[in-house]
């Protein structure tokens, strides 16, 4: 081939087709990530039926073949991001007023701030990057945030990788029609095949926040992300995503063995049976014209000799290894009954305690973010009840508590009553999470009630 013009310029060329086609392969790579975490049963058999032909099920048997497949994608991202949002975080506006505050409040129960901060957070554990929309509903007049996971965007950043520039969001409208919302600093409008739609609203296709006063938020949406990686998107869990298909895979390929072994085949000899014949129970069936020298007619089984209490130990293990690096403790996939010892259970504990402190300042940036952004938005279609521009929100996680048995915590209230640095109000307060004052209005109204 032949490079014509400046050589830059052709290799600049080049790389972006590359790009483009690494760009295709990404959204479908995280189409199946996406089918695998949302329970898309058919969608999931679709990969499978790929990813086993010839390895081990001929084409033949995945005609008919229905696969096996238990989700244990939520229960490992429950247990990864569980104990960070035990209580909702305290959310305030610094310096403001009793109104501003309450707006806030309000601002934020309507858009179900909170909640969708944990769906982004529990998304991004398995995808490593999510974006929260903020959106203007102009029919129920207030905002909705929508999480929306790789396999439906795609960005385009400027000098910095990790700071978009650009974002397309695949959507569909009320015909089932898809289309991407295309946003820039500067632009926004519709793209429907090859044509080009302002947004509702929106006839000169411009951004309406391009003049919320910082660049920084002109784009209405915050990425979470749990770990940088060589562009926009990172590497996904590897670890969850594959133990999920290879457990579908190894669940699968059991039940058929299992299945087939359990109705054995059977070897005729002499029978003089039809091929293709079969019978069932109380059946008779005649053999005639047996000679003395031929051998005695019979029916024999064959048996396969399958050890499945070590391929259900073989499947068991692949989940404790899973668990194990990821921080959790290996027992909550076992099929054994066998309880964890104590120290054990708090050696899992503390390990996950690590990681959730450092999930909380990914969290806390994220939500900072995100809560500007809400404030652009609301601002634009709300100015006569505008959040102060001037002002920074203020974002607090409760503190996460170390596992501790009700035996434990018994244990150590009796060392601090008999030590006497706690009494029965610390001990209230602690255990009711209230004031010291209130802790004794408890204890003395219970007093009154009981004597």
């Amino acid at each position: 081939m032949l490079l014509t013009g400046n050589i830059f310029s052709e290799l600049n060329t080049a790389f972006n087709s590359a790009l483009k086609k690494s760009e295709i392969y990404r959204l479908s790579l995280h189409n199946e990530f996406a089918a695998f975490y949302n329970n898309d049963y058919e969608s999931i058999c679709g990969y499978l039926r790929e990813a086993t032909l010839n390895n081990p099920f001929s084409e033949e048997t995945l005609q008919d073949l229905r696969f096996r497949h238990v989700n244990v994608i939520r229960k490992i991202i429950g247990r990864i991001t569980s104990g960070i949002f035990t209580k909702d975080p305290v959310i305030k506006l610094n310096d403001a007023t009793e109104e501003e505050q309450k707006l806030l409040s309000s601002i934020l129960n309507d858009s179900r701030f909170v909640q969708k901060v944990k769906e982004a957070f529990q998304k991004a554990v398995y995808f490593n990057i999510t974006e929260a929309n903020v959106v203007w509903d102009s029919e129920l007049k207030r905002l909705r945030i929508d999480i929306i996971t790789p396999n439906n965007y795609t960005v385009e950043c400027g000098s910095d990788y990790l700071e978009k520039s650009k974002i397309a969001v695949r959507k569909v409208d009320e015909d089932g029609e898809i289309y991407w919302s295309y946003w820039s600093k500067t632009e926004h409008y519709l793209v429907k095949g090859d044509e080009i739609i302002p947004a509702k609203g929106n006839p000169e296709k411009i951004n309406p926040y391009a003049l919320s006063g910082n660049p920084k938020y002109a784009l209405p949406f915050a990425a979470l992300r749990i770990e940088e990686g060589e562009d926009y998107f990172g590497e996904p869990n590897w670890n969850i995503f594959l133990h999920q298909k290879n457990l579908d895979i190894r669940l699968t390929d059991l039940n058929e063995t299992e299945l087939k072994t359990l109705h054995q085949i059977y070897l005729g000899i002499n029978t003089n049976f039809t091929d293709g014949e079969s019978f069932k129970a109380g059946d008779f069936k005649q053999i005639n014209n047996v000679k003395d020298d031929d051998k005695e007619p019979r029916i024999e089984s064959i048996i396969a000799n399958v050890d499945y209490g070590s391929v259900r130990e073989n499947i068991d293990w692949h989940n404790r290894l899973v668990l194990s690096s990821e921080a959790i403790s290996g027992g909550s996939a076992s099929t054994e009954l066998k309880a964890e010892s104590g120290a054990a259970k708090i050696i899992d504990e503390l390990e996950l305690l690590e990681r959730r402190e450092e999930y909380k300042t990914v969290l806390y940036h994220f939500m900072q973010h995100l809560l500007e952004v809400t404030r652009v938005v609301w601002n634009y279609y709300n100015p006569k009840q505008a959040l102060s521009a001037d002002k920074t929100f203020d974002v607090r996680f409760t503190e996460a508590k170390i596992f501790e048995s009700i035996d434990d915590k018994k244990k150590r209230y009796d060392m601090a009553l008999e030590y006497g640095y706690k009494d029965k109000i610390d001990i209230t307060a602690e255990e009711l999470e209230v004031s010291e004052d209130e802790a004794s209005e408890i204890i003395n109204a219970r007093k009154e009630r009981n004597s």
